[in-house]
């Protein structure tokens, strides 16, 4: 596309013409690695979320609300195990898995 003035200069690039940009969270060669890369950053936000929820359940039970900070803890450990019980029941299913990317 040109510009109205009629100008040469182009407005996008041709196709292939620019460096290609990487994303430097997911950079693999094929999909398995991809998608093992991304599911460690699942597990990585997970594990955040985890340790949230954890400890405000022990503020809970600080406050004597003691039912609620027990739900809060078993709900966090549920959370930042969650990717280890989906692979461990895939695994007891027969079914492939990918594993976790560091």
């Amino acid at each position: 596309m040109l510009l109205p003035t009629g100008s040469t200069k182009r407005i996008f690039p041709v196709y292939g013409a620019a460096p290609m940009h990487h994303f430097i969270l997911a950079q693999s060669t094929s999909l398995d690695g991809a998608l093992s890369q991304g599911l460690g950053i699942i597990a990585k936000f997970l594990y955040i979320i985890a340790v949230i929820v954890i400890a405000h359940g022990g503020w809970q039970v600080r406050s004597g609300n003691a039912d609620m900070g027990k739900m809060s803890i078993v709900g966090g450990l549920l959370l930042g195990l969650s990717v280890l019980i989906a692979q461990a029941l895939f695994n007891a299913g027969g079914m492939p898995t990918i594993s976790v990317g560091q």
